[in-house]
């Protein structure tokens, strides 16, 4: 009996063995097969993140030309108002400076004696006044000797 219970045990275990075996020989092919359709699957989404990688990289290109152009009409537009500003300012500097430098030089020339710009002017002024004057008196000098010579 010992015999048959090992023999029929061996039976067992040899039945065992061959489940075993036909499902690790199962196993190993679902593992196959699933690894395989891991590797489709990863070249599948390579394949479309390469396609859709494109269009969204042109997408990106697209904007960035867009904010680029934007960018630079607002650089451009802030520029030039800096610009006259700029220019504004310097032009008002300018015009004080020249003041204050007229001004402090006309003042210096007065305390030495000497005449300024203005005062010239204001002395051609009369210059000229006088000069209509004393016309205006030769003519009238001859309207009379004329008057004289007649009678």
């Amino acid at each position: 009996m010992d015999n048959n219970n090992e023999h029929g045990s061996t039976k067992k275990e040899n039945g065992s063995t061959q489940l075993k075996s036909k499902s690790q020989r199962k196993s190993t092919l679902d593992f196959r097969k699933y690894t395989k359709q891991i590797w489709l699957a990863g070249l599948g989404a390579f394949s479309r993140a390469e396609e859709e990688g494109n269009k969204m990289f042109d997408s990106l290109v697209k904007v960035g030309e867009e904010l680029e152009s934007r960018t630079v009409e607002l650089t451009d537009q802030t520029v030039t108002k800096v610009a006259e500003k700029t220019k504004e300012s310097v032009t008002d500097t300018k015009d004080k400076v020249e003041k204050l430098l007229d001004h402090g030089v006309s003042t210096s020339l007065n305390k030495i004696g000497l005449a300024t710009a203005k005062d010239l002017q204001h002395l051609e002024g009369l210059i000229l006044a006088l000069t209509n004057k004393v016309d205006a008196l030769v003519e009238e000098n001859k309207k009379l000797n004329a008057q004289l010579e007649k009678k």
